[in-house]
């Protein structure tokens, strides 16, 4: 096997608690994850040149991507095999960036579980989750996929049962959100609202924080959609700053939607609804009625976090038979 061809799928986020900043300078959140149907294309394929080389349209420079990292993070666990060898990855984007869609995130763990299968590294789960934690927060959720319950700066990780009984429409505004910058903000608003050293002494640096249980979180996200009690931290400070946000929440209430909120530190919303069918018929009308600048997708949950089809050389596909899901169930 020369190449393997993965569909890395986005995620949204079913409520987003953002406790204050602790003495490490990072944050723990508290959050449901669930993959939805947006995707990122990644082909991964020996290239017998002795280099790793990235290409596609990261918004950044390929060396700089989170695609690259992670082959970086691989190539020094496994003893600069990658290196040695050489591997080219091309990567098609359909996940929208700076949207708190998880698409630098998915695209990394992507790649590690592709380096591995490539080189027959035989990393575990745990392993490569441990190396994805390296390179962004959210890259140890897509090595499992699905839902889960997401904890820490995002490397604890509790799996659960994926709801796919749903539809969702994810509107793109015509902004980016930058997650440091979202972070800054809220810290600035925490600050206002508490005393900040009286919070972050009380953090411990070893642990992480918790507000609800698992239990509980799995009760709520399991309950009627119309009933969802989940909050995201960081919509009131994106709010202040983009006071359309509040238009685009109508609008998705407007057009059926029984539960509306931002994705991770934005800049998506996404309303759901009651089946997918109703989602698309939503997002029908919405771009008939929508102008331009708005980017639609009606989208579905999923119940894992990529797809694989394996590929004897970077030129023909001989074993399409063996597409199959990655990381989650069907």
């Amino acid at each position: 096997m020369n190449a393997i061809e993965i569909a890395a799928f986005a995620k949204i986020n079913v409520g987003l608690e953002v406790f204050e900043r602790k003495s490490t300078g990072y944050h723990d959140i508290e959050s449901i994850f669930q993959n939805v149907s947006l995707a990122d294309s990644l082909r991964l394929c020996r290239n017998g040149h002795g280099s790793i080389i990235v290409e596609g349209e990261f918004g950044c420079p390929p060396n700089e991507s989170s695609v690259y990292h992670a082959a970086m993070a691989f190539d020094a666990a496994c003893g600069g095999l990658v290196c040695k060898e050489g591997i080219s990855i091309y990567v098609k984007k359909g996940i929208p960036a700076g949207a708190g869609l998880g698409g630098a995130g998915s695209d990394a763990a992507a790649t590690l579980w592709g380096l591995n299968e490539l080189f027959g590294a035989r990393f575990t789960r745990d392993e490569l989750t441990r190396l994805g934690g390296r390179v962004a927060s959210d890259v140890p959720f897509f090595l499992f996929g699905g839902a889960a319950i997401v904890r820490g700066r995002g490397e604890r990780v509790s799996p659960i049962l994926p709801r796919t009984d749903f539809g969702l429409v994810v509107l793109q505004p015509p902004w980016t959100s930058q997650t440091p910058e979202a972070y800054m903000a809220l810290d600035s608003l925490h600050e206002e609202k508490s005393v900040p050293s009286v919070r972050l002494s009380a953090l411990s640096d070893v642990s992480y924080t918790l507000c609800v249980p698992d239990n509980e979180l799995e009760s709520w996200y399991r309950s009627p959609i119309a009933q969802w009690p989940f909050k995201n931290d960081f919509q009131p400070v994106l709010v202040r700053r983009h006071p359309s946000y509040q238009e685009l929440f109508s609008l998705l209430e407007g057009h059926g939607a029984a539960y509306v909120s931002l994705t991770g530190s934005g800049s998506c919303v996404f309303g759901a609804f009651e089946s997918f069918d109703h989602a698309r018929e939503a997002a029908g009308k919405l771009a008939d009625n929508q102008c331009s600048t708005i980017n639609i997708f009606a989208v579905q949950p999923l119940a894992r976090s990529m797809n694989v089809r394996y590929i004897q050389d970077c030129n023909q596909d001989t074993r399409s038979d063996k597409e199959r899901p990655c990381y989650g169930s069907d």
